[in-house]
């Protein structure tokens, strides 16, 4: 059998296969067309025609046979300006899409942070408050049943107390204070502790044995009614307390009007004038009641005191306010909330622009079968409230008269009634209400006076002549000058216009 070679393409079989290709061809080996359409597209003169486009005839020739080893690299799509202007704007919006995508993740993972952080701050915050509120708590003082919540944005009453004795000593110290935080005022109405009132068990207790009788809440509700004001908020402290809060705060600047030197308060001497006392000397200032005014002194002492122990709290000196009121939670029972305290301070941040008034519920101590009793001068006191409560001075009509320290006030008593024992009775009238009578007789004139002189020669002793004559319901205040001779403080000349009780 012969075997045959394989047979070669004819010429006939090229061409064919070279049309075929021309037609499948892509990019710049396709048919061409002679329509123009667009810059994306051939713009070649011979357009149309079956050849393909290369850059020399070689290449040409070949391609036309059939043979393509080369793609043009710049082959273009065919598409129009607008289909191209379509697509594009397809993927650059899909680009855009994307990138917007990328950004609000981005975003979404920062405000997820800052939320955690808030959270995580806020978590301190509260924890902080939380911590802090847990110590200043009353505890089980029964306080909150008597407190009566304030109108919003009204002034309000609080009413602060202190135990200043030492080593069971009772040394109780009642303060009412009014707080008019838009007014930026502080009223201070001391309320000496020895005022006898009836309480809850129907009998008559002193203030001091309140707590005793019915809790905090009975002393509240007792110095309420005395003073005609609710009560929004209650603080207590004691001696030790107060050590700690001065030495907390570094010291507490005072500048006191006249010298403290009272063996019954404590060994410190103050002078008068400015100082900065420590835990010590400020609870000397606190207890010390041997003025000639009496508590009048006392009350403004006490209340310069305390705002200037607050002062140093929220001047921002060494210690932030926030951490003052923390470390001195332990110190104060009280049912204010730390947030609480720290609103009040900045609304009445700075305290040395802050008005401040003191003064001392009217009366005068005696003695009695319990003993000291402070007797109040009721109608003086409705007129002090009034003027607390309208956000003026706790000053009435008659001065501070009844705030007068008559233990230390000296008298001399003289009979010019021509009444047998009347100046002997006054004597032993003047001292029951607490005033020293030094003397008791009759004038040297001769002369039947027809009303009762209360005579001072010293200006700082008219204070205490008023004084004797609202205690007496009788006599007149006159400045003796040169015209009498006495040695006391105050001169009493009965006069036929006072009559002894029991004649």
């Amino acid at each position: 059998m012969a075997l045959h070679g394989k047979k070669g393409f004819s010429a006939s079989q090229t061409k064919r296969t070279s049309r075929r290709m021309n037609g499948s061809m892509i990019g710049s080996h396709v048919e061409r067309p002679s329509v123009k359409r667009g810059r994306h597209s051939a713009e070649r003169g011979d357009a149309g025609t079956n050849r393909v486009d290369f850059s020399d005839s070689h290449r040409s020739r070949r391609a036309t046979r059939g043979y393509v080893d080369q793609i043009d690299p710049g082959a273009t799509s065919g598409e129009s300006d607008a289909d191209f202007a379509r697509r594009s704007s397809r993927r650059g919006y899909a680009e855009q899409i994307q990138s917007t995508a990328r950004k609000k993740r981005v975003a979404t993972g920062a405000m997820v942070a800052i939320v955690v952080a808030a959270i995580a701050v806020a978590a301190g915050i509260g924890a902080f408050f939380a911590f802090s509120d847990a110590r200043l708590s009353l505890g089980d003082s029964n306080a909150r049943e008597a407190l009566v919540a304030p109108a919003e944005g009204e002034a309000y009453f609080a009413l602060c107390t202190a135990q200043l004795g030492s080593s069971g000593e009772q040394d109780e110290a009642y303060m009412a204070v009014r707080i008019d935080e838009a007014a930026r005022t502080l009223t201070f109405v001391t309320v000496p502790s020895q005022i006898s009132v009836e309480m809850s068990d129907g009998e008559r207790h002193t203030l001091a044995e309140a707590a005793s009788v019915g809790g905090d809440a009975e002393l509240i509700r007792q110095v309420s009614q005395l003073l005609g004001v609710d009560i929004a908020h209650f603080a207590s402290t004691d001696a030790a307390g107060i050590r700690r809060l001065v030495d907390l705060v570094g010291g507490v600047p005072v500048n006191l009007a006249v010298e403290v030197d009272d063996p019954r308060a404590g060994t410190n001497v103050l002078a008068a004038g400015e100082q900065t006392l420590d835990g010590s000397q400020a609870l000397t200032l606190l207890r010390a009641t041997n003025f000639t005014d009496g508590l009048t002194t006392q009350a403004t002492n006490r209340a310069m005191f305390t705002v200037n122990l607050a002062g140093r709290a929220t001047s921002g000196e060494g210690l932030s306010f926030p951490s003052v009121v923390s470390d001195a939670a332990p110190s104060v029972s009280t049912d204010w909330t730390s947030g609480q305290i720290i609103a009040l301070g900045d609304a009445l941040r700075p305290l040395s622009d802050a008005v401040v008034y003191a003064g001392v519920v009217p009366g005068h101590l005696t003695e009695d079968e319990n003993g000291s009793v402070y007797r109040v001068d009721d109608d003086e006191l409705a007129s002090m409230m009034d003027a607390v409560r309208a956000g003026n001075a706790p000053q009435n009509a008659e001065g501070s008269i009844a705030n007068v320290n008559r233990a230390l006030i000296t008298v001399d008593v003289r009979n010019g009634a021509q009444v047998t024992g009347a100046a002997k009775r006054m004597g032993e009238l003047l001292e029951s209400a607490g005033y020293q009578v030094k003397y008791v007789g009759n004038t040297d004139d001769n002369t039947t006076y027809p009303e009762t002189l209360v005579i001072y020669k010293d200006a700082a002793y008219e204070v205490a002549a008023k004084a004797i004559v609202s205690d007496l319901a009788a006599g007149r205040v006159v400045n003796g000058g040169d015209f009498y001779t006495f040695d006391t403080d105050v001169l009493v000349i009965i006069g036929k216009d006072w009559i002894p009780a029991g004649s």
